[in-house]
């Protein structure tokens, strides 16, 4: 509802559930209600938001030029996604997820059967049960290696004993990596 004032300009009421006066301020509020919303945020003002672990860079996490490249090459090959049927726009990792590949390998293994083309809906769904893989392995191999670092990335990484280890971290026979 808007009333127009004695000098031709339009009041509003103001947006303050069960506030009855009317204004002509841009916000949408009125003086008082704008007054007592500025007191409040001073007394209480949004808290920045601080990380409390940090996480690597993305080039650390291996998602270097040679992915980028991979990835690119990949969603023009397969542009639709393989779990709904919309646009793919990211790819993502099939049955590995990708921590547990780059603390196995120190790397990501560019072999275009072990990804998917999914969309950004369908990869954040998938996330949580990557979480949940993720979570297990680190916890299986703290059990195995009790007081060594509960995760690792590509620049903590040291050099792998002979044989691939699986997704349980376990080491098949075999010659070297």
């Amino acid at each position: 509802m808007c009333i127009t004032g004695s000098m031709g300009i339009f009041r509003k009421r103001c947006k303050t559930f069960g506030c009855p006066n009317l204004h002509s301020n841009a916000s949408g509020f009125c003086d008082v209600c704008q007054a007592k919303r500025a007191s409040e945020y001073l007394h209480n003002p949004v808290k920045p938001y601080i990380r409390i672990e940090s996480r690597p860079s993305a080039s650390n996490r291996g998602y270097d030029h040679s992915w980028h490249k991979f990835a690119s090459d990949f969603l023009s090959r397969n542009p639709v996604c393989v779990q709904c049927g919309k646009p793919a726009q990211c790819v993502d990792h099939k049955t590995i997820p990708a921590e547990i590949m780059m603390d196995m390998d120190g790397r990501f293994d560019l072999d275009s059967g072990k990804y998917q083309a999914l969309c950004f809906s369908c990869n954040r769904r998938k996330a949580g049960e990557d979480r949940r893989k993720v979570e297990k392995y680190f916890a299986d191999k703290e059990k195995l290696a009790p007081g060594g670092p509960s995760k690792t990335f590509p620049h903590q990484i040291t050099q792998a004993r002979p044989g691939k280890r699986d997704i349980e971290g376990k080491f098949s026979k075999g010659g070297c990596v």
